[in-house]
Formats: C-alpha cells, sequence, structure tokens
C-alpha cells in the first residue's frame, strides 16, 4: 500500500526559516496558541503526562475532553529508562499503536536475560531467561526516550491534544483548589508570562521532581540500603561477540549482568539522535498515517528506508550502567578511575569483575553524545515515595507517586497503573463540586499509590539481596517474581491474549506489580530478605543460608503447585523459562532449551520477532528466508494459542516449529498437576475469554 509522503512540516520549516524546532513541533498542535481555559493542565510532557493525555482522550470520547499539556523543554529531551515490557506494550496495542509500525521506530524487546556472577570463582556464572510473549500477541519495545516521547507528542496532537513544548508552569503561583485551578504559563524562549491556565484540574505529569506532590508533603524514603546509578551510551563495536563471554546473550533482550553490590544493564536501541525537527514529524505521521490504514508489515518502508525517504539520521546505540545498593565500598582512590563521579564508578566496578570487563571490551563509549558534558551520567537514592499524590485540583501520576530502581523497568511499566488510573478517574474527578465528593473519585488512586511503592521497594530489596549468591537469584528471586508476574490471580496478560481494551487497562495495571502483593510471593520475599538482609555485602553467603532459603522458596512452590492456586500454574514453562522443566523443576542440564522468540537478520544484524508473516526486516529491508521469520518452539503451541494466533495473524497456521527433539503429551507432561479451574486448559489459560 503506497501513502505519497507529506512534506508538511518541511514546508512550514522551509517557509518559516527563523522558526525554532520548537515552533514546529508546536505547530502540530489544534489550536494557534495555548488556551487559557483547558478541562485539563498537564504539567509535564514527558512519556507519563503523554500517555495520560492520550489515555483519557481516548477512553472518555463523548466528554471531547480539552487537554493542555505543557512542557518547559524545547522539545522531548534525552531521559535514561530505554527498556519496556508487555504491559506497555499491551497499552500501546489498546491504544492503537501497533508493533509493525512502533519498530520502525524502536528497537525489539524480547524478554528478560540474567547472569549471575560468582564472587569467588571470577568465570562462573548462572543464568535465569525468560520469553516476552508470543510475538502474534505483543512485541514489547527499547526505547529511545527522546524519540517515543516525540512519537507520543504526535499521537497525542493528532487525537486533539494541544501539547506545548518550550512552556513551563509557574510552580509557584499556580492556585489549586477544588474550585478550580490557576496555572500562570511562561515561555520559555523569553521567560515571559504568556496566560494563566485555568481548569477543573491539573495533573503533575513532572516525574521525579514532583513539583506538586512536593509542596504538599516531604519525601519518604526506605529503611535498610537505597541505590545509585550510573551509566553512559556505547557504540556494539563487536557485539555479536559478547555470548563468548556469557553464553546465550542476545541483543534482543534486556540483558542483566548481576553481582553482589548490584547489576549491570545492557539495552540496544535505535537512535534517531541529530536529525531534523521536521523531518522527524514527517516521517512519524507517514507511519501513523500507515498505522491508520492498516498497511502490512511487509509493505511499509524499513527504518533504514525511512531515514533516506525523509532525510533522518539512525543509529543503533547500546545504553550500558550500572544500579548499585548505596553501602557499596568504593577505594581510597577513587578519582584514578576517570575524570567524574560516574566514570569513576563505573570503571571501578567493571574491573572489579572479570567477567564486566570481558563484556566491555566489545563496546566503545559514545562521548558527548548528547552535547558537551553528557557523557557520563549518575543519579543517587533513587528510591522514594511521595505521601500525598492528590489534592484539591491536583494528581500526580508516574514516578511522581514514587520510585524504586530501574530494575525490571518499574518507572514506566508500573507507573502507567497510576496513569491510566488517573485518566480513568477524569471526568468524574472534573464534576466533582466538594472536597469530600473529590476525596471519593481519588480514594482508590490513593491508596493503591500508598500500597504500591512500598511493595515495589520490597521488591526491589529481595532481588537486590538475591544477588549476593550466583543460585539464590535464578532459584528464588526471579523465579518467584517472573512467574507470578505472568501468573496473577485474574489479572494474567498472558491468560487475555494480550486483549485487554484501553477502558480496562488501569484495571489490570493495578493489580499487576509483578506479582509483588500476591501472598506467596510476599512469604518468599519476606524470609529471603530476614535471612539475607543482616548479612556483611562484601562477604560470601555461608552456604547453610543458602540452602535454607532456597529450599523455603522449594515448600512455597511446590504447596502452590500442589494447590493449584494461581491461573498460571501449570505454564509452558520449560518453554518460557531457560533451565527449568513443565512443573517448575530447576534442572539447567536437561532445559537449557527455549522456545525461540526472536532471531538475527543475516544481513543487518538487528534483532527482530520471529513472525511467519513477518519476512520483510524491519531495519534494513531485506526480505527474509521464513525458517529465519518463524519461532522455534520448544514444546508444541497449544490449541488456546493457536486460537489467538487466528484472531491475531492472517496466516497464523505459520506459527513455526518445534525445537526439542521430543515431544511430550501434555496431560502426561503434566500429569502431576491437580485438576484445573473450571474453564481452565492445561497451560493455566482460560478456553474463553
Amino acid at each position: 500500500m503506497f501513502i505519497l509522503p507529506s512534506t508538511t512540516f518541511r514546508d512550514k520549516a522551509a517557509a518559516n526559516p527563523n522558526w525554532t524546532e520548537t515552533e514546529i513541533l508546536n505547530s502540530g498542535n489544534v489550536q494557534n496558541a495555548p488556551a487559557t481555559e483547558s478541562d485539563v493542565t498537564v504539567v509535564g510532557g514527558g512519556i507519563h503526562g503523554l500517555m495520560y493525555a492520550i489515555h483519557a482522550r481516548k477512553v472518555h470520547p463523548e466528554a471531547d475532553l480539552k487537554i493542555s499539556l505543557f512542557e518547559k523543554a524545547p522539545k522531548p529531551q534525552w531521559k535514561i529508562g530505554e527498556s519496556t515490557l508487555p504491559h506497555f506494550a499491551q497499552w500501546t496495542l489498546s491504544a492503537g499503536m501497533k508493533a509493525e509500525y512502533l519498530l520502525r521506530f524502536f528497537g525489539l524487546h524480547s524478554g528478560l536475560e540474567f547472569f549471575f556472577l560468582d564472587r569467588e570463582k571470577p568465570d562462573d556464572y548462572a543464568v535465569f531467561c525468560n520469553n516476552g510473549p508470543p510475538p502474534f500477541l505483543a512485541p514489547g519495545y527499547q526505547l529511545q526516550r527522546s524519540m517515543s516521547e516525540l512519537v507520543f507528542t504526535v499521537f497525542a496532537q493528532r487525537l486533539g491534544v494541544n501539547v506545548w513544548h518550550g512552556h513551563a508552569a509557574d510552580i509557584q503561583n499556580t492556585i489549586l483548589s477544588q474550585d478550580g485551578d490557576s496555572v500562570p504559563i511562561i515561555r520559555q524562549s523569553d521567560k515571559t508570562e504568556q496566560l494563566v491556565s485555568k481548569s477543573p484540574l491539573v495533573v503533575d505529569g513532572t516525574g521525579r521532581f514532583r513539583q506538586y506532590a512536593s509542596k504538599a508533603a516531604r519525601v519518604k524514603r526506605f529503611d535498610n540500603f537505597n541505590t545509585d546509578a550510573f551509566f553512559a551510551y556505547f557504540e556494539g563495536t563487536s557485539e555479536n561477540d559478547v555470548p563468548k563471554e556469557l553464553e546465550g546473550f542476545e541483543g534482543g533482550h534486556t540483558s542483566h549482568i548481576c553481582f553482589p553490590e548490584g547489576w549491570m544493564y545492557l539495552i540496544r536501541f535505535v537512535s534517531w539522535h541529530d536529525s531534523p525537527m521536521a523531518n522527524l514529524l514527517d516521517m512519524i505521521h507517514y507511519i501513523l498515517d500507515h498505522a491508520e490504514l492498516g498497511t502490512p508489515h511487509d509493505e511499509m518502508p524499513s527504518s533504514e528506508e525511512l531515514a533516506k525517504m525523509f532525510g533522518c539520521k539512525m543509529k543503533w546505540v547500546w545504553s550500558i550502567g550500572y544500579a548499585c545498593r548505596d553501602d557499596t565500598t568504593y577505594p581510597a582512590d577513587l578519582e584514578t578511575y576517570g575524570s567524574s563521579e560516574g566514570e569513576r564508578r563505573f570503571n571501578y566496578i567493571t574491573k572489579k569483575y572479570k567477567k564486566l570487563s570481558d563484556v566491555m571490551r566489545h563496546f566503545t563509549l559514545l562521548p558527548d553524545y548528547h552535547g558537551p558534558g553528557t557523557t557520563w551520567y549518575i543519579r543517587k537514592q533513587l528510591t522514594y515515595q511521595s505521601q500525598v499524590v492528590s489534592g484539591p485540583g491536583w494528581v500526580t501520576i508516574g514516578d511522581g507517586i514514587g520510585f524504586t530502581n530501574p530494575l525490571l523497568s518499574p518507572g514506566i511499566n508500573a507507573g502507567m497503573a497510576s496513569t491510566t488510573l488517573a485518566a480513568q478517574n477524569t471526568v468524574a474527578a472534573i464534576k466533582t463540586k466538594t472536597e469530600e465528593e473529590r476525596a471519593a473519585v481519588w480514594k482508590k488512586y490513593d491508596d493503591y499509590c500508598a500500597g504500591a511503592v512500598p511493595s515495589l521497594n520490597l521488591m526491589n530489596q529481595f532481588l537486590y539481596l538475591c544477588f549476593m549468591h550466583p543460585m539464590i537469584g535464578p532459584r528464588v528471586g526471579f523465579l518467584w517474581t517472573i512467574v507470578i508476574g505472568h501468573a496473577l490471580p485474574k489479572w494474567s496478560l498472558p491468560r487475555a491474549a494480550f486483549t485487554v481494551d484501553l477502558p480496562n487497562f488501569a484495571e489490570h495495571a493495578i493489580h499487576w506489580l509483578w506479582g509483588s502483593q500476591v501472598d506467596d510471593w510476599v512469604k518468599v520475599a519476606e524470609h529471603t530478605t530476614k535471612k539475607l538482609m543482616p548479612l556483611n555485602l562484601n562477604e560470601p553467603v555461608p552456604q547453610e543460608i543458602v540452602d535454607e532459603v532456597i529450599a523455603f522458596s522449594e515448600k512455597v512452590k511446590e504447596e502452590a503447585l500442589a494447590a493449584g492456586k494461581y491461573q498460571g500454574f501449570p505454564f509452558r514453562y520449560e518453554g518460557e523459562l531457560r533451565n527449568y522443566g513443565p512443573m517448575l523443576e530447576w534442572d539447567p542440564e536437561k532445559y537449557a532449551g527455549q522456545d525461540r522468540f526472536q532471531s538475527q537478520c543475516h544481513a543487518c544484524k538487528t534483532w527482530l520477532p520471529c513472525r511467519g508473516d513477518w519476512l520483510k526486516c524491519t531495519a534494513c529491508g531485506v526480505i527474509r528466508p521464513l525458517e529465519d521469520c518463524e519461532i522455534k518452539w520448544n514444546i508444541p503451541p497449544t490449541e488456546f494459542e493457536l486460537s489467538k494466533f487466528a484472531v491475531i495473524a492472517p496466516n497464523y497456521m505459520s506459527v513455526g516449529t518445534v525445537l526439542a527433539d521430543y515431544v511430550k503429551n501434555r496431560d502426561m507432561m503434566c500429569k502431576c498437576a491437580p485438576p484445573v479451574e473450571d474453564g481452565m486448559m492445561g497451560d493455566g489459560m482460560a478456553k474463553e475469554m
């Protein structure tokens, strides 16, 4: 299907040579200037502010909400936090942004991979890896954050949201009231007040700065350790050789290398840095036009073809960094490790562990990638909670309610719960007349936020403690978090086959949190934390404690399996998890196989989702042979899975081949499992939705 590429924004730029990139970007709004009155004023144009605006517009079409969003920065800015998870993929899918279109802008996320280093044996490590959803359901994304926020800005503007970059809210002179809010808006180009935005509701989308939440109450910190992060951007000079250092390493995963003090992340994504703003906007609109027409995957230009068509620049880069406990011991001569604190800490940890040094040999630093002085970054004391998240005339969302750690990407993926729930509440909130009515509308929201951040903090500390020994991570911490994260009672995205619609998304999201509020998960996490927290970070964990922690976890797991307590038990674990059998038995020798949901393009080496109906490489445009595009199943897909593929993929019978050299009858495979619930199949999924 051919759509003539538009030159709308390039024409505007040519006709207005003195326009800044901010003016070009703002010209995509429905209005020519910011409105003085709106239904909602959103302060902050980061990913949560944009997701809130998109969600609110789409779930309340009858209200035709007038939303004005103000962002201080002149255009979407660099931010850390590139990895997204299945809940994000579900939301984008439900909102109307499918993978075949978004993968033209972003890299692939296809599962989570963990390598647990042994402090006493420099060359040894344990592995835990889980797949993302089958690509027929919801491939995930690795984002360049500035590009993701630009795409979401365009998407919001096409829905009628007015997104004004280069316009800051005057926080100090804002008036918040149940009777109506007034927010002075300062144009950043000349620091003049342009207008006072009046609305019944102000949404605080300022993230970790918590501009309105901080005025309501002081930030809360948690006991025990906090964490610091330090990071930079790199080019993969020999990235395909990393598996020589870490067997099974794949660039389509979000990879984590874990050690007692913390963990390293390695995230591969496509960068559009230094592309002209007008060209990017024309390119994004072009792909979104295709999305509205439903153009098939293989009939659209690849990323490289788009870059040539629209005069843009694209480059595959790696975001690599560490997130370490703040009680990590650094040497007295730390200044010899680099010119800045971020660089010094990064280099010290890299040199301390041989495997980290081995891996980093395959990457080259990209200095000043986002401009002068932007080579190394450090952020300290990552964990916090806002004690008040809503009040008369306002609510805070996303990272504004609190944050714990980038581990398992809760910033976007768990933060979406508050963002979308706030959007669900919007119409009811702006109709309230009294403080009592307002408090009643936001009670569920306030209660969710009050419980979510402590639960995520317990998860964070539990998993960090599991790094202290290489076998506790895969056998306890990540086993429970990944499995329960997929098998939530009543709220499992796999059970729903990723068909949750937008009006019901928030209810799913607030019940997720990686399962950190499920009773058995809490039981194991609290027991493990009690055993490991008192130990010295710099000394090996005694073997008797390792054995006891694993034994306790196994006991709880066996009781859960015997009771059939969770909808995800039993699941096709020998396909989803590396080194696990069908009943979650740990056996790295016997169950090294895993379903293969991603493969590399032989031409450009980009990691791509395996779909038999997607032959074209989204990155370079080469047509790949079918065998490179099909899923390789460790065990055959079930009838349930095939039935969902039939709805989503037109040639669903081309779903791949069986990878294992054995095919077991599923009834025999799960014969030790208890009878399943009514309406449930042996894989823990519902026959009928």
